[in-house]
């Protein structure tokens, strides 16, 4: 039986693992926006001056990267998270203890899922590069 300390600490635990990338991914969508209504009154400004507006191709183009640089941080967090996991289970698996006995064995190959995820993202970081290599 897992003591009252113990089942809050995992609630917490388990609560900052799925609120905290949420608050994180709210964060970076409201920087985003922030930067998008920048570039819109920059634009307008331009505009109300009469000065030749700027090609929205360099803004594409930043965009794409950051897509690039997003597909790499993904694939490499899910590959450390996957090794990190199967690293965790194998070390509770070898040693057996009453909180352990649970864990079924063999457990632990269920984090190549999350490793196969991380390669994928690096294979389409990798095609997306040399995409964009070709086409300048």
């Amino acid at each position: 039986m897992i003591d009252p300390v113990s089942s809050y600490v995992i609630i917490v635990l388990i609560l900052a693992l799925v609120v905290l990338p949420i608050i994180y991914m709210a964060f970076r969508q409201w920087l985003r926006h922030r930067q998008r209504l920048m570039i819109h009154r920059e634009r307008l400004a331009a505009i109300q001056k009469g000065v030749d507006l700027p090609d929205l191709e360099q803004e594409i183009e930043r965009s794409s990267l950051n897509v690039q640089r997003t597909l790499l941080l993904a694939g490499l967090s899910w590959i450390s998270l996957g090794i990190t996991a199967f690293a965790v289970l194998s070390a509770l698996l070898a040693h057996p203890s009453k909180f352990t006995e649970t864990i079924p064995p063999g457990l632990q190959w269920i984090a190549l899922a999350p490793v196969g995820i991380g390669i994928s993202h690096l294979i389409v970081y990798s095609l997306g590069k040399k995409k964009a290599t070709t086409h300048q």
